[in-house]
């Protein structure tokens, strides 16, 4: 097996398809050591070189480091090989898992781009989709309080933006109070006892924009709730006293914030 023929940088580029730099890197590691012309150090690779980039090329398209990589060429068992697979892969379900999340999560941040330019400062009515309340913390403000939210999420692939729902109570006369639940969407439609839901089939939509860039210093209940209900008062809604307000899309204008939010003011049924 092998032959006494070498090959420059130049020619593994075109047998193996990599770049130099690769085979700088392979060799920084210590995977293949290939011998240096003394005139002008250029480097020659012979057959078991090739073979062991093929070998490398083999395990780093299986998510072995390339430290694993030079591990096993100092040698391993058959069954420690299992075992170091067997790890990889549960390393590899993990990172789908959360690639999966993300991607879903960018696919529906792309899809309220066009919700905003469809609704924003429109009315309709939709329904608030299913949140379970986890916790909840005083004010947006209250970053003391925060290790309440981290506590209930999965910093691997969630954002605290997403985990906080403002909400107002309102009667005839005005706000009464404004708070922050932390919640997240269940993943079933199962409920169980003694957990807490916000669930309600009919409310009053919009999109509305706050930020730096809108003057976000006023407060966005005042700015958006009166008109809000003046349509549901024109439609003959009569609100339940409770609206919420979420985050949906952060943009930059003008080196200055652009945010978006959904707004529901859940409705009596008739």
């Amino acid at each position: 097996m092998g032959d006494s023929k070498t090959y420059r940088t130049s020619q593994l580029s075109e047998i193996l398809g990599v770049t130099r730099d690769a085979l700088r890197y392979y060799e920084e590691k210590g995977i293949v050591k290939p011998k240096q012309e003394e005139a002008n150090n250029y480097r020659q690779y012979d057959f078991y070189d090739i073979y062991t980039l093929m070998v490398a090329d083999f395990y780093k398209k299986r998510n072995l480091s390339m430290k694993e990589v030079k591990k096993l060429q100092v040698g391993s068992e058959i069954d420690e090989l299992g075992t170091l697979l067997e790890k990889k892969a549960k390393e590899l379900e993990e990172t789908i898992r959360i690639k999966t999340y993300m991607l879903q999560k960018i696919k529906e941040t792309k899809a309220f781009c066009e919700e905003v330019k469809k609704n924003l400062n429109q009315y309709s009515i939709r329904e608030l989709p299913t949140y379970e309340v986890i916790g909840e913390i005083s004010d947006f403000n209250a970053f003391l309080e925060y290790p309440a939210i981290l506590e209930n999420m999965d910093l691997l692939k969630e954002d605290i933006l997403s985990k906080i729902m403002r909400t107002f109570t309102f009667d005839e006369n005005g706000f009464l109070d404004s708070k922050m639940y932390i919640v997240e969407k269940p993943e079933t439609k199962h409920k169980e006892k003694n957990r807490c839901y916000l669930e309600y089939s009919k409310c009053i939509y919009t999109i509305v924009e706050d930020g730096r860039y809108q003057n976000g210093n006023d407060d966005i209940k005042y700015k958006v709730f009166e008109p809000t209900l003046v349509w549901g008062k024109e439609q003959g809604l009569k609100p339940k006293g409770v609206a919420f307000a979420n985050t949906r899309l952060i943009t930059y204008l003008d080196n200055k914030e652009r945010v978006f939010l959904e707004l529901f003011i859940p409705v009596e049924e008739k």
